[in-house]
């Protein structure tokens, strides 16, 4: 059913996805491997021009939140979401191809994945999981999810597959100006650049393509010296990681607490000769797992990796780095092809400017700033709407976070005095930085995430909604975004996790998902299971965990 729907979604897209509302740019040539004419650069008569980058949970979220909007008040706006890949869905659509490293994959999805929270406190508001989607899905059922969001809400029309944003340079000033977009289409063995215009660029792309890879002294005389007569060792990021099975007759360490990571020690560890995970010394070991908690690597020698508190391991024969990934959005920060646009995004690693003294806005790979709420650039370049980012928030459930940021940017769109004035994002921008602070953590380092768990997630959610309420662009209900069953399920998702275990090895989980299908009759599943496992850990002193993870999470290193 999966693989059927992504036929469909394909095929639309060769014979229906174009860009009703977007001509197409003239002057584009065909080209075959080894040659390339771009075409000129083309603006229509649209009263307001979007372009959005990137076809996952973040860019369908955006699309269809413009799209909700009146049509007297988008009327003439042409809007088009340019993916790179072969469909919709982000990182939860497979890579078709095996990892070649150092070549990074498409994804850092492995087959085994499940999620690591229920589903329904995953979703889209209003729009639920097929019904008897299990509560812990594979990640074949996330990927059918996206593609039934899109289909289903007529998104495809302006969804542009195979298509690669190259470039984004800005053209103009502090109130106005352009987006130049390089765009480079692939289709079978043709190839194609087109260059177009656009009022507003927003990137919805994610933020788990480029992988964090600690250095650490020692690691080339360490790979080089191979013992006689075992495998060659390895070093690999978690980003490569696929089957556990490979790493059969080895001795493992994985680096990293996150969900890739816990996923990685609970999946190798059972066959693995021996593992071992490494962790911060604030990090929980993973129950459950077969693995010999150890504290940082220090460093490697030519026979050894040594750790922080003076420890050798002498057996180690592949190491997995579970640490999690760069801030990077390199169309950003590629010049464009028309002189005259300046770079969107710098990239400056060692940066010791902040929020208040960049001249543009900037990546230290861990934290992209000045951003307003995480979404608005606070640029001097350009005007606050002409750059918002969808989806960079960490440790919060992605899909209704992307409504909540979506809704903000779709009304700014629309009305730009929706926004404060740029002073006032900015001042509320330190403030917010100075409670970070006073909370002991750096927001240079921490970035973008949701330091405080679900609480901090769930709070920034309702903010943003509630700002607008406030502004008078949607309805006071006098309700939180987040609703309470979310909040619940959030709260509860090991103990419903190991509900779920209990379920599925009973065979009962058709009993408990006949006739849940609406939003309300899963937030009620989730109600009676957390009451139900917790009778009955009660009644048998039960303390045990499941862990499942999802390949975005930050691993904490």
């Amino acid at each position: 059913m999966v693989r059927f729907s992504q036929y469909v979604v394909s095929i639309l897209s060769l014979f229906l996805w174009g860009e009703p509302e977007v001509p197409p740019a003239e002057g584009g040539c065909l080209l075959n491997n080894s040659s390339a004419l771009t075409a000129t650069n083309q603006r229509s008569n649209a009263s307001k021009s979007i372009a959005i980058v990137g076809a996952g949970s973040a860019g369908l979220a955006i699309l269809k939140t413009i799209l909700d909007l009146p049509q007297e008040t988008r009327h003439g706006w042409e809007v088009v979401l340019y993916e790179q890949r072969r469909n919709v869905g982000g990182l939860w659509l497979p890579d078709p191809n095996e990892p070649q490293p150092p070549k990074l994959p498409e994804t850092p999805l492995y087959p085994r994945l499940r999620t690591n929270t229920p589903h329904p406190t995953m979703t889209y508001p209003g729009y639920t999981f097929r019904p008897h989607t299990p509560l812990f899905p594979t990640h074949e059922y996330v990927e059918q999810y996206h593609v039934d969001f899109a289909v289903n809400n007529n998104l495809t029309s302006y969804i542009r597959l195979n298509h690669t944003v190259h470039s984004a340079g800005w053209k103009g000033n502090s109130t106005v100006g352009e987006w130049v977009v390089e765009v480079h289409h692939t289709n079978g063995e043709v190839k194609s650049i087109t260059k177009r215009s656009f009022d507003h660029l927003i990137v919805a792309n994610g933020h788990n393509h480029y992988p964090r890879i600690p250095k650490f002294q020692g690691t080339d005389e360490w790979l080089a010296h191979t013992p006689t007569g075992t495998r060659k060792r390895e070093i690999e990021h978690s980003i490569f990681y696929r089957y556990p099975e490979r790493y059969v007759n080895m001795t493992v360490l994985v680096v990293g607490g996150g969900a890739s990571g816990r996923d990685a020690v609970l999946q190798v560890g059972p066959i693995a000769v021996k593992t071992y995970h490494s962790l911060k010394e604030d990090k929980e070991p993973t129950p459950d797992a077969n693995v010999t908690v150890v504290p940082r690597i220090s460093h490697f020698t030519r026979t050894s990796i040594v750790l922080v508190d003076g420890r050798s391991l002498d057996d180690v024969d592949a190491v997995i780095l579970a640490t999690g990934y760069e801030f990077l959005v390199p169309f950003l920060s590629r010049p464009s092809s028309d002189q005259d646009a300046s770079v969107g995004l710098v990239e400056s690693p060692k940066t010791t400017l902040n929020c208040t003294t960049a001249p543009t806005l900037i990546t230290n790979l861990r934290y992209i700033f000045p951003l307003w709420e995480h979404i608005f650039s606070l640029s001097q370049q350009y005007p606050p709407t002409a750059l918002s980012f969808v989806g960079l928030p960490v440790l919060i459930a992605n899909c209704p976070s992307d409504i909540a940021q979506a809704l903000l940017i779709a009304h700014a769109l629309a009305d730009p005095s929706t926004l404060p004035s740029r002073a006032e994002m900015l001042a509320d921008l330190v403030a917010q930085e100075s409670r970070l602070r006073e909370r002991g953590y750096d927001p240079y380092y921490a970035g973008h995430k949701m330091v405080g768990g679900d609480d901090d997630a769930q709070a920034y959610q309702n903010n943003l909604v509630r700002y607008l309420k406030q502004k008078g662009r949607l309805p006071d209900d006098g309700k939180d975004y987040v609703e309470p069953w979310r909040r619940i399920a959030r709260k509860e998702s090991f103990l419903l996790g190991r509900a779920w275990r209990r379920i599925e090895d009973n065979g009962e989980a058709d009993k408990w998902l006949d006739g849940v299908e609406t939003e309300d009759q899963w937030a009620d599943l989730i109600l009676r299971l957390v009451n139900w496992q917790r009778k009955h850990e009660d009644k048998y002193g039960l303390h045990g965990s499941v862990y499942v993870g999802q390949p975005w999470d930050e691993s904490g290193f």
